[in-house]
């Protein structure tokens, strides 16, 4: 038992230094006024593939927007449904829809052409399956300047695999929150992203990682941080938006496993810092598990409560503040399986060929 009191004790020590660092980055300081971002200043840009049913629901939720930006752009990657009705009757002064040409495909060449044909400072990268607020470019407003802001992106669910996908991509941001405070950000989200467009056009180093479909978002980030740019989190409170949790076992596995993937592929020492602090976690309490479930099971239920008791109490304070306090009661449940889940990743990582949007994932 000395082996796992050690180990309740760092635990405690982890949540401590993770939930100092997020209430920092979630309560930041007010910024200086004459610094914040002018919707006048900042243009949409949407890369989109074979997406028409969410194009339809985000171009009504733009309707419905009490404060707009300067434009919108719509980047068309090679789509081969009806995409082009939508935009028939739409304000062509607010929104310009571009085509790749034969030779250009991928959600990054989709985004750098949109930044491209955009004339403002800044840009805002939305994916084309989010939905917001009518109030989201007020929220802008009240953003300080930088040239990579990392804007809260949520989930929503209609099924018990879409919630336990939930809670793996909000502790994860739980994580990154708290980087950001103690350090730097690790992650972020290319769903809903903003940036400054000269700030984008010297970091991108787009033939890197061009042959890499997925990852725009963590590769950017990457080429700020190594250029020493402006980056920081905004709050969970401004310019959110959501999306749908995959709907499916093997969406899931499909959208986590290419997460996994580029994750590895960006050589981020920070970032493999908290995966191998998480993976050792992980390891130790399902080892104990293992260990009392096959010689005392009694045993095993008091220690399985008090890593329950210690997940509950710091992070239903974090899932609160979010409103996914339904989250919180699946978490006994998540930890069971977080071990197994994180060996299928591995292992579909490995064995199985990615696919992202009908394309092989790494050209």
């Amino acid at each position: 038992m000395l082996g796992f009191s050690i180990l309740i004790i760092l635990y405690l020590i982890f949540y401590i230094v993770l939930i100092i660092g997020w209430r920092n980055t979630h309560n930041p300081t007010p910024s200086k006024v004459g610094s914040n971002i002018k919707p006048s200043e900042l243009t949409v840009v949407v890369p989109f593939r074979n997406e028409c049913d969410n194009l339809s629901i985000l171009l009504n939720n733009i309707n419905r927007l009490k404060i707009l930006p300067s434009k919108f752009i719509f980047v068309n990657d090679h789509s081969e449904d009806n995409w082009s009705e939508l935009f028939e009757k739409k304000n062509h002064d607010l929104i310009k829809v571009y085509s790749l040409n034969e030779s250009s495909y991928g959600k990054k060449i989709a985004i750098q052409e949109g930044v491209k044909h955009a004339d403002t400072k800044y840009i805002l990268c939305w994916d084309a399956d989010i939905q917001f607020e009518d109030n989201y470019f007020a929220d802008v407003q009240k953003l300080e300047v930088a040239d990579l802001i990392i804007l809260p992106v949520h989930f929503e669910s209609n099924n018990i695999i879409q919630s336990l996908g939930e809670i793996d991509f909000y502790l994860a941001n739980f994580v990154n929150q708290a980087s950001a405070y103690w350090q730097r950000p690790i992650m972020c989200n290319g769903a809903n992203l903003l940036f400054e467009k000269n700030a984008y056009l010297e970091s991108i180093n787009l033939n890197a990682h061009a042959h890499i479909l997925s990852g725009d978002d963590m590769f950017l980030l990457r080429h700020m941080i190594k250029q020493n740019k402006k980056v920081y989190c905004a709050s969970n409170q401004l310019c959110r938006i959501t999306t749908q949790s995959p709907s499916s076992f093997l969406g899931y596995i499909s959208q986590r496993t290419r997460w996994f993937g580029k994750s590895l592929l960006i050589k981020d020492g920070l970032l493999n810092f908290w995966a191998i602090v998480q993976f050792i976690f992980t390891v130790s309490f399902f080892s104990f598990f293992i260990y009392w479930i096959l010689e005392d099971p009694k045993t095993f239920g008091i220690i399985f409560l008090i890593k329950c008791g210690i997940d509950l109490s710091f992070l239903s304070v974090y899932f609160f503040s979010i409103k996914k306090n339904t989250l919180t009661l699946l978490i006994p449940f998540y930890g069971l399986l977080f071990p197994i889940y994180n060996l299928f990743i591995l292992f579909s990582f490995y064995f199985r060929k990615q696919k992202w949007k009908g394309r092989k994932l790494y050209q």
